[in-house]
C-alpha cells in the first residue's frame, strides 16, 4: 500500500513533467513555423542572393581585369595570384549551387533562416578575398606589363576574336534566302550587338593608347575594351552557331517530323488502350500535340529550326502523357530517339540566353547555371532516359521569356 500511495504522486508529476515538455516543445515549433519566421528566413534568404549577385559581378570583373593585364597566358603571373584567381572561380561556382540548394531546401524557417546567413556571411568573405587579389593583380601589373604592351595585346584580342568568329554578313545573308526570320532573328540581333561591341572596344583602345602615361586610366579603358571584346566574341559566335543550328535543322526536319507523327500514332493507341495507366486527358492532350505538329510541318521548309523545336516539344508532351503506361524498354528507346533533338534544343536556347545583353538579376542567373549543369549532366549520363531528362530540364531553365 505504501509502494502504490508512492507511486500515484510520481506519476502525477512524471505526466504533468511530459506534459509541460510537449507544451514547450509545440510552442517553440510554432515560433520556429510563424509567419515572423517565415518572413526573417526569406528576408536572408535574399540577402544571400543579393551576396552571391555581389559575388558573381566582383569575379567577372576580376576574370575581365586578369585578360585586360594579359595575365590569364601569362607564365610570369605569381603562383598566388593564378591560384586565388582559380579560387575565386571556384568559389563563386560553390555560391550558385549553395543559393541554389537553399532554396529547394525544405527546411523549417528558423533552420533556413540560419542557413542563410550562414551562406551570405561566407559569400561576404570570398568577395573581401576577390577585391583582395584584385588590388594584388594590379600592383602586379604595374610592376611587370607597360601601357603600350596592354594596348597591343588588346588589340591582338580584338582582332583574333573577329578572325575567329568571322564575318558575319555572309551567314546572314544565307539564313535570309532561305529561311524566315523568326528562324534567325537572334542571329541578326546578335550580329548588330557584336558590331556595337567592336566599335565600343575600338574606341576604348584607342582611349587607352592616347593615355598611356597614365596608368590607372589606360587599365580602366583596357578593361571596358577587353569586356566589349569579349562580348563582341560572344554574339558573333552566336551568329556561326545560328546559322549551323538552322542548316542542320533544314537537313533533319523532314525525317524528324515523319517520325514524331508516327510516334504520336503509336501513343495515341497505346492511351486509348490504357487509358488508365495514363495521365488524365491523355488523349486530347496528344491530338493537340498532333495538331502542333501539323502545323509545324506545314511552315517547315522556311521554318525548320521552329520546327524541330516543335518535336521536340510534342515528344515531351507524349512522355507526360502517357506516363508509366510504355515498358521501360519501349521508354528506353524513345528517349533515345527525342535525345539529339532535344540536346540541340536545349544548346541553342543557352548560348542565344549567353549571347544577350545586359545586367541578368538573380533569378536568370540560377536558371543560366542550372541550365549549364543540366547539359553537363545530360552529356555525360550513359542512361538515355536520365540524359533526356536533364536536356529537358537545360531547356527549360533557360527557353523562358523572362530570361
Amino acid at each position: 500500500m505504501t509502494d502504490v500511495a508512492w507511486a500515484i504522486p510520481a506519476a502525477i508529476a512524471l505526466t504533468g513533467g511530459l506534459l509541460v515538455a510537449a507544451i514547450v516543445v509545440l510552442v517553440v515549433r510554432v515560433r520556429h513555423r510563424s509567419p515572423r519566421a517565415q518572413a526573417a528566413a526569406a528576408e536572408a534568404v535574399t540577402a544571400a542572393e543579393a551576396a552571391l549577385l555581389d559575388l558573381d559581378d566582383a569575379v567577372n570583373s576580376l576574370d575581365i581585369a586578369f585578360e585586360a593585364a594579359d595575365a590569364l597566358p601569362a607564365s610570369d603571373a605569381p603562383a598566388d595570384l593564378r591560384r586565388a584567381y582559380t579560387a575565386a572561380q571556384r568559389a563563386r561556382d560553390r555560391g550558385f549551387s549553395d543559393v541554389s540548394s537553399l532554396r529547394r531546401g525544405a527546411v523549417v524557417p528558423a533552420r533556413r533562416r540560419v542557413e542563410a546567413e550562414r551562406l551570405r556571411a561566407g559569400l561576404v568573405s570570398q568577395l573581401a578575398r576577390v577585391e583582395a587579389t584584385r588590388t594584388q593583380l594590379a600592383a602586379w601589373s604595374t610592376a611587370q606589363r607597360t601601357p603600350a604592351a596592354l594596348v597591343a595585346a588588346a588589340r591582338r584580342r580584338r582582332d583574333e576574336a573577329v578572325t575567329s568568329a568571322g564575318d558575319p554578313a555572309p551567314l546572314l545573308a544565307a539564313l535570309g534566302d532561305r529561311f524566315d526570320s523568326d528562324d534567325w532573328r537572334d542571329a541578326a540581333l546578335s550580329a548588330r550587338a557584336g558590331h556595337a561591341a567592336l566599335i565600343e572596344a575600338d574606341t576604348e583602345i584607342d582611349r587607352a593608347a592616347a593615355r598611356d602615361a597614365d596608368v590607372a586610366t589606360v587599365m580602366m579603358h583596357l578593361h571596358r575594351s577587353t569586356d566589349a571584346t569579349r562580348r563582341a566574341g560572344r554574339h558573333l559566335r552566336a551568329v556561326e552557331d545560328s546559322h549551323r543550328i538552322a542548316l542542320q535543322a533544314a537537313d533533319n526536319v523532314t525525317a524528324e517530323l515523319a517520325a514524331a507523327r508516327a510516334e504520336l500514332g503509336a501513343a495515341i493507341e497505346l492511351a486509348t488502350a490504357r487509358a488508365d495507366a495514363c495521365a488524365p486527358g491523355a488523349q486530347a492532350r496528344l491530338l493537340s500535340a498532333v495538331r502542333d505538329l501539323d502545323d509545324a510541318a506545314a511552315h517547315a521548309p522556311r521554318r525548320p529550326r521552329t520546327a524541330v523545336e516543335t518535336v521536340a516539344r510534342v515528344r515531351e508532351v507524349r512522355d507526360d502523357a502517357l506516363g508509366e503506361a510504355p515498358s521501360t524498354r519501349h521508354r528506353l528507346e524513345v528517349a533515345r530517339t527525342a535525345l539529339p533533338g532535344t540536346l540541340a534544343c536545349a544548346r541553342a536556347a543557352l548560348a542565344a540566353a549567353d549571347a544577350r545583353e545586359g545586367v541578368l538579376a538573380i533569378d536568370a542567373r540560377l536558371r543560366l547555371e542550372t541550365a549549364r549543369r543540366e547539359l553537363a549532366a545530360a552529356r555525360a549520363a550513359t542512361d538515355a532516359v536520365v540524359a533526356l531528362a536533364n536536356a529537358r530540364a537545360a531547356w527549360h531553365a533557360v527557353s523562358s521569356a523572362e530570361l
